[in-house]
């Protein structure tokens, strides 16, 4: 008889401009630019491989249907998580400095415009792997709107998978 793997989720990390496990400041992200949040350092001993993510966010003003906001994974080596990054634009909480430093990212995913509102929570999710020690996401707003004034209304979730066999 063949042994079950079975999916048993951990605690999330998040990312948001506040309260959060991490930094991710996402406030008024005007159209065309990016943001990163800060490097997370997933330790160097046993962990899951394995994540769930889950991005929220809304517009202050009303998007356009069908346009995005990629998201993408950032990682790096080494215990301050500073060796061999995937750009330079630093490991902090900080703006993407061009659009080319988004070439040598993991792309994991869009959220996709679904309703041209103001007040309305988009969101996105998907499934990863994180092989490295450290990592962060960034986000690219490729809409023609700015993100909310509103801290809270932004953020990025990571939830540890283990797969565990019973």
């Amino acid at each position: 008889m063949a042994n079950k793997v079975y999916q048993a989720q951990e605690t999330i990390i998040d990312w948001q401009a506040s309260g959060g496990t991490e930094l991710l400041t996402l406030t008024s992200l005007a159209t065309l630019t990016g943001r990163q949040g800060a490097m997370h350092d997933f330790g160097a001993t046993a962990r899951a491989r394995r994540y769930a993510w889950r991005f929220f966010m809304k517009f202050s003003t009303a998007p356009i249907v069908g346009q995005s906001v990629d998201i993408y994974w950032k990682s790096a080596i080494d215990a301050a998580g500073v060796s061999r990054p995937d750009n330079d634009d630093g490991t902090g909480d900080i703006a993407v400095s061009a659009e080319d430093k988004l070439n040598n990212l993991l792309w994991i995913g869009a959220m996709l415009v679904d309703e041209a509102a103001v007040a309305v929570e988009m969101v996105a999710s998907g499934v990863m792997d994180i092989p490295h020690q450290h990592g962060s996401p960034v986000v690219w707003n490729g809409t023609v709107d700015v993100f909310s004034t509103t801290a809270a209304d932004m953020g990025f979730i990571l939830t540890p998978i283990p797969l565990e066999v019973q």
